[in-house]
């Protein structure tokens, strides 16, 4: 393929721009559009837990296609499928053996037609996960690499001799272990800066980067609007090898580099793939600072459109697998700094929960269960109410929550085992302990199957699924919250309306007005029209807000506990409530 076919994005806009020049004398002159992504709200589908189409335990293109209608009246904009093309799944999918080819156990490319096609039937986009740090080691690029120290894909990877019959650093990988690996045929090591099936990318090689953005080109002119890019924060290697301190070595400092050489990277696909087309990319920025994430995402200097942060995410983990303590104060510090009203050019990402971290309602919420639905409601209304583009993690929107864990055997996360023969079977930690705290950080706990009924492995499947349902899908399930006004789906259908209704709430200012609370989370957005107040009671107990000073509620927009009004110069907050006021 030698190009993109920019039909589809390129001719509207320009026939856009002709009408508006010659009616400029007959209507004032407008604000220039946000682009599509500021103001859309996503859904992750992680394909292999939402629906299976073809009654084999494992979720498929077919299943997703069939569950379109629930997503449109949901009120989601577009999707984001989670790795979907064929691997060997050592890390269930997020090492791909061939960029061009479904994986299997989803279906077929004419399954992925279909599906494409009846989203965009019902004006939903869609974005596909890219995985480009790395391929899986049975790609064809890298089984070449391998083969020979002469053979012209070698350069695809990152290949170099050992030191004193040793790796040639200390480098850790993120699921623990050397980030080399000895391929015994060639006497070199290799690169991973995940499993050892997983080979980082050269991105140094203009070959290695001109078959990525081939690779983008061929999807794109399949109808999809745009790509999430795994792991892109790692793509760019020092240009020295050198050894971590023996201090970085436990925490997993990734050795990638956030700077020059990924601003290149990334400016260079804008180039080639993202220029004068409507494409969106939101980057998964792990490990960069406030900073870096402010110039990578900035529109004018043509990198990401956004992207994922995780200073938040990581705050309640002691340690990779450990849990710790969520504290309301850094969730405040979190979403002060990711409103980047400071960076007007950064456009955020604002997200709970995805396929790598447990579900939001049991990190966050409330733990007594009288008030689980409320609190699964309140993260509703912060999510879908700060600057930003929200992404909706698939059984987030009726408040899926952890898996019950009783032993390792029935954990599928490759994450978890590895930390289980670090720790347990090395006999760092005791195994009930280790138990207790994977149970709450696995990626296991938003992989469960989605819980569509109360029927049968919760409607997912009419045979065994692939991994266990969380057994309380009797009761929580989308069929039951649909049919109940006052429910968490019920809530989240709202709040979407809610926030497409008052745009204040997707591109206004942000100011915290109860910075030092450690239970009321209450903040303003404001425009040149609006001024909005948002409330939330993250306690088991009563809470009193005082209103600004010489300000009145004028309207109620949304409450996840139906209020219908407030008097007076202070707000009475119930135990886990909610509540958005025009003020």
């Amino acid at each position: 393929m030698t190009g993109i076919d920019l039909s589809r994005r390129s001719l509207l806009p320009l026939a856009v721009g002709f009408w508006a020049t010659t009616s400029a004398s007959a209507s004032p002159p407008t604000q220039p559009r946000a682009p599509w992504w500021k103001n859309s709200v996503f859904y992750e589908i992680y394909p292999r837990s939402f629906q299976d189409g073809n009654s084999d335990g494992i979720g498929d293109f077919i299943g997703m296609k069939d569950r379109l209608e629930y997503l449109a009246e949901l009120g989601v904009d577009a999707i984001w499928v989670a790795a979907c093309f064929d691997s060997p799944n050592v890390d269930n999918g997020y090492d791909v053996r061939d960029y061009r080819k479904i994986m299997p156990d989803f279906g077929t490319m004419e399954d992925f037609d279909a599906f494409l096609a009846r989203a965009k039937q019902l004006g939903i986009r869609v974005i596909l996960d890219m995985v480009f740090n790395h391929t899986s080691d049975q790609h064809r690029w890298f089984i070449e690499s391998r083969s020979s120290r002469n053979n012209r894909y070698r350069d695809f990877y990152h290949w170099h001799d050992g030191k004193n019959s040793a790796p040639p650093t200390n480098w850790q990988t993120q699921f623990g272990g050397s980030a080399w690996t000895l391929d015994e045929k060639t006497g070199q090591y290799y690169l991973h800066s995940f499993e050892a099936q997983q080979p980082d990318l050269n991105w140094e090689n203009p070959e290695v980067r001109a078959e990525l953005y081939a690779i983008l080109k061929f999807w794109a002119n399949k109808g999809v609007d745009g790509f999430r890019f795994d792991a892109i924060t790692f793509i760019a290697k020092p240009e020295k090898l050198y050894n971590l301190t023996p201090e970085e070595i436990p925490a997993r400092k990734t050795f990638a580099d956030h700077a020059d050489r990924l601003s290149f990277y990334l400016k260079d696909m804008y180039e080639h793939v993202f220029k004068n087309t409507d494409l969106y990319s939101v980057g998964e920025n792990w490990g960069v600072s406030r900073d870096e994430y402010a110039r990578i995402t900035d529109s004018r200097n043509k990198e990401l459109s956004s992207g994922f942060r995780f200073d938040f995410q990581v705050k309640d983990n002691v340690d990779a697998w450990r849990k710790g303590t969520f504290h309301l104060s850094d969730l405040r510090a979190f979403n002060r700094d990711n409103s980047f009203d400071d960076h007007p050019g950064t456009w955020p990402v604002v997200w709970l929960e995805d396929h790598d971290y447990s579900r939001s309602v049991s990190r966050y919420g409330s733990q007594r269960p009288e008030y689980r639905d409320r609190s699964a409601k309140l993260l509703a209304t912060m999510m879908l109410s700060l600057r930003g583009t929200p992404f909706i993690y698939q059984g987030q929107e009726i408040g899926m929550t952890n898996f019950p864990f009783k032993s390792i055997d029935q954990f599928d996360d490759v994450f978890a085992h590895n930390e289980w023969r670090l720790q347990v079977e090395s006999g760092h930690i005791p195994s009930q302990e280790m138990l207790v705290n994977l149970a709450a950080t696995t990626r296991d706990n938003t992989r469960t199957p989605m819980q569509w009924n109360d029927g049968p492995n919760a409607g997912f499947s009419v045979v065994k699924p692939w991994m266990l349902v969380n057994p309380n899908f009797r009761t929580l399930n989308c069929s039951a919250e649909s049919s109940d006004p006052r429910s968490v789906l019920s809530f989240y259908k709202t709040m979407i309306r809610t926030r497409k209704q008052f745009p204040v709430l997707i591109h206004g200012t942000y100011k915290d007005v109860s910075p030092d609370d450690s239970q009321i989370y209450a903040y303003i957005r404001e425009d040149s029209t609006n001024r909005v107040l948002i409330v939330l009671n993250f306690s088991d107990d009563e809470k009193t807000l005082p209103l600004p000073e010489g300000k009145t509620v004028k309207r109620i927009i949304a409450s996840n506990m139906d209020r219908t009004q407030i008097q007076g110069s202070a707000i009475r907050m119930q135990p886990w409530e909610s509540i958005v006021v025009m003020i």
